[in-house]
């Protein structure tokens, strides 16, 4: 009997399997060795890189061009950003051109790995019917991916929350467990999404396959709602939930799936209400820590963050030294200040201030090269670096920089919009699951962060974005 050969499909998932293996050797690296340098920091960038040399060299010379020129599109961006980032620098920067250039080169490899999957997965008018056969079985085996990718970041959560060696999704309050993955708020992210794609698993035919999505999917759950602590993970698995359970109603008019999910949906509300969840414990303890935040100057409770607060007093009384901040900086401080004192806005409420700052700094700038090409992301005072994402995208990467990092899973999500409308009769649950966990992927970029910053969830997006296209034609 003839055996199956490896093809670049089974490459790529395979890529995507190894995610949480690439997760746990940098945190590793980084809590045990204490580097932020690892076997994964080579591989994850290297894999793709390959694969997309690969795709140039077996491409024609048209699709050549094109890829050229997006190359060199990317390239001057990336020029053009770091000269503006050397312009903005100051005393109080919270990092330099270097950093900011590894933020450039992050972002770039998540277009490669974009288009990596694009060609290997997007049927295309030009493909032999091999190629298209190939590309079909890969979306599949895409899914599987990702599903086996969530069992696995779970079974070694649990692993390590049984073994006492878990760390916690908040250190300083020694709140949620997130096992041995770096971020908390990055893994939310990617299980969240994940469980989208997880959840259309768990009706396939093959007896085995979906006992084993069954079970992914209730112990993901079960995590994200009682034990991460963020509100990612608490609110998206009810979502993705009830979606799931509406679809299955309207499209399948399945009533034992109307039955069981609803029996499982109110037993979820009812364990994270009586037995509690550690997101609730975290936003109680949010709550109480703004009281915390004086303002030496008046003595009464802070609008701002307490360094933020310190800042502002040197720099009414006159003592702010030298070359510590532009007069941009210092006047967008003083702005921020009257803005939270305005809305009596929480002294702890990072995500607001680092938002009214930096808006408040490119007007204060006054650069129109900045608007375009962006001020830089590290540049600020370290608690004013945006957590935003998508805000952070067009303030400090500019509006091209939006436009060339953002801006294609937009175009996708769109796309994929239009095309289910003018095909409306082929539309399908699973469609309708992807374009939401895609659009909950924006979302999540501009409430809570570490998503597309983390190539670890971007990964997933990317996956995602694929998963649309297959349903949109050739």
């Amino acid at each position: 009997m003839k055996s199956k050969k490896f093809t670049m499909q089974d490459f790529l998932c395979l890529f995507i399997i190894l995610n949480p293996i690439f997760d746990i050797v940098s945190f590793t690296f980084r809590n045990h060795f204490e580097t932020t340098v690892s076997i994964s920091t080579f591989i994850r960038p290297i894999l793709p890189i390959a694969v997309g040399i690969y795709i140039f060299i077996k491409e024609d010379k048209r699709e050549k061009l094109r890829l050229a020129l997006i190359g060199i599109l990317y390239i001057l961006y990336a020029i053009a950003h770091l000269m503006m980032t050397k312009s903005f620098i100051t005393g109080c920067s919270y990092g330099g051109v270097i950093s900011e250039a590894q933020y450039i080169c992050n972002f770039t490899f998540i277009i490669i790995d974009l288009i990596v999957y694009l060609y290997a997965f997007k049927v295309r008018k030009n493909d032999s019917a091999d190629t298209k056969k190939q590309k079909t079985e890969g979306i599949e085996k895409l899914k599987k991916a990702i599903t086996i990718m969530v069992a696995i970041y779970i079974s070694s959560i649990f692993i390590a929350i049984l073994t006492k060696t878990s760390s916690h999704t908040y250190i300083e309050t020694k709140t949620g467990y997130k096992g041995w993955i770096e971020s908390g708020n990055s893994l939310s992210a990617i299980l969240t999404m994940s469980l989208f794609v997880v959840l259309g698993e768990v009706k396939s035919k093959n007896i085995k396959w979906r006992i084993f999505s069954i079970i992914t999917a209730i112990c993901t759950g079960i995590y994200l709602t009682t034990t991460i602590g963020t509100r990612v993970g608490l609110f998206g698995t009810f979502i993705a939930l009830a979606l799931f359970i509406f679809l299955e109603v309207i499209f399948s008019k399945n009533k034992r799936v109307l039955i069981c999910g609803t029996i499982i949906f109110v037993i979820g509300i009812l364990a994270v209400t009586l037995v509690g969840s550690k997101t609730i414990q975290r936003r109680k303890q949010m709550n109480n820590a703004k009281y915390t935040i004086i303002d030496e100057s008046t003595g009464e409770v802070g609008n701002m963050t307490g360094d933020m607060l310190k800042i502002k007093n040197r720099i009414l009384e006159g003592t702010l030294e030298d070359g510590y901040m532009s007069e941009a900086q210092k006047q967008s401080v003083l702005d921020l200040y009257d803005y939270a004192k305005r809305r009596d806005l929480a002294g702890n409420n990072t995500r607001r201030q680092q938002l009214m700052y930096n808006l408040y700094l490119v007007k204060n700038q006054g650069s129109f090269l900045g608007i375009i090409f962006g001020n830089g992301f590290k540049t600020n005072f370290r608690e004013m670096v945006m957590e935003n994402e998508l805000a952070s995208f067009v303030l400090n990467f500019g509006i091209l920089g939006f436009l060339l990092y953002v801006g294609p899973f937009i175009f996708i999500l769109l796309y994929g919009f239009i095309k289910s409308i003018k095909d409306v009769k082929n539309l399908n649950q699973d469609y309708i699951m992807y374009g939401c966990a895609l659009a909950l992927s924006l979302v999540l970029s501009y409430l809570s962060g570490y998503v597309f910053f983390a190539s670890s969830s971007m990964l997933v997006i990317v996956a995602i974005a694929m998963l649309i296209l297959s349903k949109v034609g050739e």
